[in-house]
């Protein structure tokens, strides 16, 4: 049985659709960019080289582990731990995000 983090459509729903972006309200197109921009921020600079390979054949390209243990030479064990790694990594920079956000949505004043 395979199992997968985030299944290829869910990942394509996060990064959302263009043509709902077009029906959306203004608020909800600046935060789809918004995740849009922390995802690719973040896969770009905080996934090593071999996570951004894994994230790529696993979730855009919907191979299997096992396949991409073969393209890369690596066992499927070593592409299951290559991609909770970079889960991690993908969730700690959204929560840095999410965090900057509130912390810009809402400054705290300090009296």
């Amino acid at each position: 049985m395979r199992t997968k983090l985030l299944s290829l459509e869910e990942a394509q729903n996060f990064l959302g659709d263009r043509q709902e972006e077009k029906s959306g309200s203004n608020t909800q197109r600046r935060q789809l960019q918004a995740a849009r921009a922390v995802l690719q921020t973040a896969i770009e600079r905080d996934l090593t080289g071999r996570q951004r390979q894994c994230i790529q054949l696993y979730f855009f390209q919907g191979l299997t582990m096992e396949a991409i243990g073969q393209q890369l030479g690596v066992g499927k064990s070593t592409v299951y731990r290559h991609l909770q790694r970079a889960k991690k990594r993908l969730e700690r920079a959204f929560a840095y995000a999410a965090a900057l956000q509130a912390g810009i949505a809402d400054p705290q004043e300090d009296d």
